[in-house]
């Protein structure tokens, strides 16, 4: 298993938190919209941003995780069977 450096680990820990930031303010942004019940347009804006950035900040925080785990690339093979 390969090891990553501490500014490798360093700069993952910070698209964590990023991506964590992120979800929270889309959280905030959809809650308001609901609350305030924001009609129309800017209100359907307004909730799919929210939704939009809770989205983006899952994969993000997703991606930071696969990448720090730092497994070899090539972690999974086809089968070996000489079957067609």
């Amino acid at each position: 298993m390969k090891q990553i450096s501490n500014r490798a680990s360093a700069a993952i820990a910070r698209v964590k938190w990023v991506a964590i930031a992120g979800m929270l303010a889309g959280a905030v942004l959809l809650l308001v919209a609901i609350a305030l019940e924001w009609r129309g347009f800017w209100g359907g804006a307004a909730q799919g941003g929210g939704i939009g950035m809770i989205a983006v900040g899952a994969y993000f925080w997703g991606l930071g995780d696969g990448i720090g785990r730092a497994v070899p690339q090539a972690a999974w093979l086809p089968s070996r069977d000489d079957r067609a």
